[in-house]
């Protein structure tokens, strides 16, 4: 931990950006000191447990060895024993993973167990049996909290052996569903598992079982946890929130020290479909947060369907400066009120208030993603056939876990050291109710879902949008890492893995041939990926200037979503290699202090398909620098949103793009590789933009009607 905050630290001084517009390069050193201390001080802390890092997995009755933390698919990519679920349909020949038992193994000494009380395991993912010495001491159903045995009542050897043994989730969730005298909508919500491995309409099915935390000997029955995380930033900003009824429903307000703040952001997936502790996830965090921060975030929503993000993750948000909206782990679904659901609940709403509560980027707990929304409006008793007790008992369920008094509010009275408020549910009202515009936050999702057009933003835009969004597909240089160039058509197999919502194309299509005039059957996949971007950067910028619009009776605005746990068309904002797509740069430029509302209101008030664009000259040179490369570019004439990229394609980030350039106006334009030792002498920029669309579409129209005669001299 203590060399982590300090790399975290210099890191965040290698850009060139004010976090703030009160941070200064001053405040960056003293936020150095701050963790360093805080380090220190988490050192001093520690109980010095001993991690148990020496651990091996069993595949086909051979042992290989394994990484821990770590998961079952990532120790057989590995080995080269699976491909790469990512890539083309693999995810769909990798399956079988789910369907089996696994072992991982490992030995401890008893000279390594002297002073020791515990065996700890961090993190089990998630139906386990531990054996020690072949005796079976636990049994964990619960991925969300740490587990321990005592050494005490284990016999010791010289020699000591563990073995964990993982079942698959479904066995057990079906098991458990077996139990209830009703049915549920979701297997999934018998288990205390990582949802949305198990799909979503951003993501692959792609269940996994493994050892995903530390499992230490140590002197204590809990994982290390260093003293409550000090930031210069909230240090200075005392944030507030305030749930007020007025005359219009129920305002949600943040403060920052006594004045009203409006709330810039996004909602937050996880950063991987396997998102373990490494060093590759970790890059993630920080360019991800990093860019949100640039980008004119002030807060992320933690969504409720993926992890409990890790201590790495809001050390990050404490660093610069971003609040953060956290939900508990339940999303989309109803949960079991039995006793063992219930206690599994509370053990992990406990251990995750104490261990997340320490960071002071935390501004506000709620109970769940959509579960009250669910429950009112998504047709479950019919579907489910249940009668009115078990209404009431469900409800009960639902009031026990999720209420003003239930086990999540009183973990968070109980466990936060600073007592920050609750809130039961987002949303409190479905989109379809007329009080998702009046109180509390919205969801608003008339838009992509309901197919209502942009314009619905105006009249439907509630106190707090907490979540609506609009799909794109990534970069076409991400299109060309996971799909075959065979493949590269929008309805060949790969790509339709690659779009998980059942009707995604065509609810492109329709909005894209209203705005923009085209389609998928009309343009090239390379052009259809850049227009669906150029669609949703359309979209959403208009959704965010009808709320920044309607200050003060709204006051916030987080939109779905900023990041992607694999390579896929989806809401994101940027794509899973990283790429910013144009919604970024749009957000960025609404987002901005300085934006021009008015002028803004202005450009939406023309649809794309009606500028009339055509073919301009344009002259654009470019060198690489020290940084990267800088691009200059003069336009005779108008040119639509001017994408720039690099041939061949670099990971990295242009400070500019996605923008408009005026006749004889000269913008410069400067890209920044990821990898800071990056060769780009021999790498060439090229540009796209909205008028060679429409111009190589026309042309080629024009074409289909030429008469070609064959005329014979005579």
């Amino acid at each position: 931990m203590f060399l982590t905050n300090i790399l975290l630290s210099f890191y965040i001084l290698q850009f060139p950006f004010p976090i703030t517009t009160s941070m200064t390069r001053k405040t960056l050193y003293y936020s150095i000191a701050v963790l360093v201390i805080t380090a220190l001080a988490a050192c001093s802390h520690d109980e010095n447990p001993e991690v148990l890092s020496q651990w091996q997995y069993e595949y086909d009755g051979t042992w290989h060895n394994a990484t821990v933390p770590s998961c079952i698919h990532t120790d057989l990519m590995a080995d080269s024993l699976i491909p790469d679920p990512f890539i083309g349909t693999n995810q769909d020949s990798v399956g079988w993973v789910a369907e089996l038992q696994w072992r991982y193994r490992t030995t401890f000494t008893r000279e390594q167990a002297k002073g020791k009380k515990y065996l700890l395991f961090e993190s089990l993912q998630t139906y386990a049996a531990v054996l020690v010495n072949g005796d079976t001491l636990l049994h964990a159903c619960n991925m969300f909290h740490p587990y321990s045995l005592r050494l005490s009542d284990i016999t010791l050897r010289d020699t000591n052996t563990i073995e964990i043994v993982f079942d698959p989730v479904k066995v057990h969730d079906s098991l458990l569903a077996a139990q209830h005298s009703y049915k549920l909508p979701d297997r999934r919500a018998f288990s205390r598992n990582a949802p949305y491995q198990q799909g979503w309409d951003w993501g692959p099915v792609l269940p996994t079982v493994g050892i995903v935390g530390n499992v230490y000997l140590s002197r204590k029955a809990e994982p290390p946890m260093a003293p409550v995380a000090k930031s210069e930033f909230f240090d200075q900003h005392h944030i507030t929130f305030e749930a007020k009824e007025d005359s219009t429903g129920l305002a949600y307000t943040f403060y920052d020290n006594g004045e009203p703040v409006f709330v810039k952001g996004a909602n937050w997936i996880p950063v991987h479909s396997f998102p373990t502790d490494n060093a590759a996830n970790r890059e993630r965090y920080r360019y991800l947060l990093t860019q949100a921060r640039r980008q004119g975030m002030n807060m992320i929503r933690v969504w409720g369907g993926g992890i409990y993000e890790q201590d790495y993750f809001f050390d990050l948000c404490d660093s610069l400066g971003l609040m953060v909206w956290m939900d508990f782990n339940y999303s989309c679904a109803l949960y079991p009120a039995d006793s063992r659901f219930l206690d599994e609940a509370q053990a992990e709403a406990e251990w995750q208030v104490r261990r997340i509560g320490r960071h002071p980027c935390v501004v506000l707990w709620c109970g769940n993603n959509e579960v009250e929304n669910g429950f009112q409006d998504w047709g479950w008793p019919k579907q489910f056939g249940w009668d009115d007790e078990t209404m009431a008992q469900l409800r009960h369920g639902i009031d026990t876990l999720f209420g003003e008094d239930g086990i999540l509010h009183r973990a968070v009275k109980k466990y936060d050291p600073k007592r920050r408020p609750y809130v039961t549910s987002s949303p409190l009202y479905g989109w379809g109710h007329p009080e998702c515009c009046t109180h509390g936050d919205s969801h608003y999702w008339g838009v992509w879902w309901g197919e209502l057009p942009f314009e619905v933003y105006r009249e439907k835009t509630g106190r707090f949008m907490s979540e609506y969004g609009f799909q794109s597909y990534p970069d076409y240089s991400t299109v060309c890492r996971f799909c075959p160039e065979s493949e590269r058509s929008i309805d060949s197999p790969t790509m339709k893995a690659h779009q998980k919502h059942g009707r995604g194309v065509e609810i492109i299509d329709k909005a894209m041939r209203q705005y923009y005039g085209v389609d998928s059957k009309t343009l090239s996949l390379e052009d259809y990926c850049y227009v669906s971007q150029l669609l949703q950067a359309w979209g959403m910028g208009y959704g965010i200037l009808c709320h920044l619009q309607a200050q003060p009776r709204c006051m916030g605005t987080l939109y779905w979503q900023l990041n992607d746990c694999w390579p896929v068309a989806s809401w994101s904002s940027i794509d899973y290699y990283g790429n910013l797509k144009a919604l970024h740069y749009r957000a960025q430029a609404l987002f901005s202090d300085s934006a021009d509302l008015q002028a803004w209101e202005e450009y939406y008030k023309t649809y794309p398909k009606d500028l009339k664009l055509k073919r301009e000259d344009y002259r654009m040179t470019y060198r690489a620098t020290a940084e990267g490369l800088e691009v200059d570019i003069v336009s005779d004439g108008y040119l639509r949103d001017v994408m720039l990229q690099t041939t061949p394609h670099i990971d990295g980030w242009w400070e500019t793009n996605y923008f408009d350039l005026h006749g004889g106006e000269h913008v410069t334009v400067k890209f920044h590789p990821r990898n800071p030792g990056e060769d780009l002498s021999d790498v060439k920029v090229t540009l796209k933009c909205l008028n060679d669309i429409y111009y190589n579409l026309f042309l080629e129209e024009w074409n289909k009607h030429i008469i070609v005669c064959d005329v014979t001299p005579t």
